[in-house]
């Protein structure tokens, strides 16, 4: 069995998978697909509510059909591994990784990093109290309930007001288990609006601008401790929590790699191609933009994919990087910079999030000479999509940045 590859694609979630698929069309012969987990397919592989697919198969699907669907396009053209991990990733395509066969060294033309993100859990929300059975997120919640068919408990309470939250309540009602309370530090739901009106016609309380101060219990929850909106102390007895959303990608090949990356977060620095500063690296999905849809991904995936395939017969190397700063309202762009050059001159795309909620214009501006202006309305967590940005005038010497008024 040959160590040498054309490409190496790390993760096989939905963009993972897009990625495959777009390289086997444009003819690359040489695929791997690594994935941890015993089964490829990522978080959708668990999820039971029909929000995927509208995208690609223009119908909506349960997150496993879905997932079914795109196997099926890859698993016969190119090597999936199974229950094997990267270990380390090293310049010019070098990957090691660990399975039952061992500790091996594997080689590759490209990479593609596409290890997605991970919910936020209790501990770094700074959420007091001991440690009890019934803490989880929603992976978890689903992987108990749709792979191993058990139940968390019967009173639970979920925190987050994010899709995901409300896919959390769905997986429960499917397991029979009625939800007591949605509790979100925000105002207002992170999710549409139409959201609430699911939750209420579930008999869920709201409980928004809040925030969990004490679990309560030893073995198990018993209870939790709350602020409200108006600084109101309240008790709520409950058996399970579940923590949704805060999604952070899973950096942690990148931060013990020679990929440069954010200090803070570990997010690797990549530009409008979604290269890394080792050409040989791209990203893809959620690493790069905690954290979108499914079907999303895949579409995004399927971009970079042919964007890989053509580095292979023709790469464009960037002549010139310029960073793109933002001001205090945002959290992330992705790219977080761009190559630049007298064959990188195509519109930009910049998607981005917010820390707090703004309704008003973003402007993107290279020194003093505005490249982008739009209005746009914007949430924590949701994706705000900055398109045709023109670039083709930036030089070595340009200031990118992003600004809200």
């Amino acid at each position: 069995m040959s160590n040498h590859y054309d490409v190496i694609i790390v993760g096989a979630g939905p963009a993972g998978l897009a990625a495959a698929r777009a390289l086997v069309d444009a003819g690359v012969k040489d695929i791997l697909l690594i994935e941890r987990e015993q089964e490829a397919g990522g978080v959708p592989r668990h999820c039971r509510h029909p929000t995927f697919g509208l995208q690609t198969f223009y119908r909506p699907m349960n997150g496993h059909n879905w997932i079914d669907r795109l196997l099926g396009m890859v698993v016969n053209a190119c090597e999936i591994r199974t229950g094997t991990t990267v270990v380390n990733i090293n310049p010019g395509g070098e990957v090691h990784v660990s399975s039952d066969r061992g500790l091996e060294k594997l080689f590759a033309k490209r990479v593609i990093l596409a290890t997605g993100v991970r919910e936020t859990p209790r501990h770094p929300r700074l959420v007091s109290g001991v440690r009890p059975q019934g803490v989880l997120t929603t992976g978890a919640l689903q992987q108990f309930i749709y792979l191993k068919n058990l139940k968390p408990g019967d009173r639970p309470v979920i925190v987050g007001s994010e899709l995901v939250s409300f896919s959390a309540l769905w997986t429960l009602r499917n397991a029979g288990i009625k939800t007591l309370a949605l509790i979100d530090e925000n105002e207002r739901i992170t999710a549409f609006r139409p959201a609430a009106l699911f939750a209420h016609l579930m008999g869920v309380k709201l409980f928004l601008g809040a925030r969990i101060t004490k679990i309560n219990g030893t073995e198990r929850v018993e209870s939790i401790e709350f602020t409200d909106s108006h600084g109101m102390k309240s008790h709520l007895e409950c058996d399970s929590i579940i923590f949704t959303g805060r999604f952070v990608g899973e950096y942690t090949l990148v931060r013990q790699s020679h990929l440069a990356h954010e200090s803070e977060s570990g997010r690797p620095l990549f530009d409008q191609y979604n290269r890394c500063s080792d050409p040989c690296y791209y990203i893809v999905g959620n690493m790069a933009h905690p954290a979108d849809m499914g079907d999303q991904c895949y579409q995004e995936g399927l971009v970079v994919g042919q964007t890989v395939a053509q580095s292979l017969r023709e790469n464009k190397n960037a002549e010139f990087i310029v960073p793109v700063q933002l001001d205090e309202l945002f959290r992330i762009s992705a790219p977080n910079q761009i190559s630049g050059g007298s064959r990188m001159n195509d519109p930009v795309t910049l998607n981005i999030r917010v820390n707090r909620y703004h309704k008003g214009e973003i402007i993107v501006r290279d020194g003093e000479r505005e490249l982008y202006r739009a209005t746009h309305r914007c949430l924590p967590e949701r994706r705000i999509l900055l398109k045709g940005i023109d670039i083709s005038k930036i030089t070595p010497e340009s200031e990118l940045t992003v600004i809200a008024k």
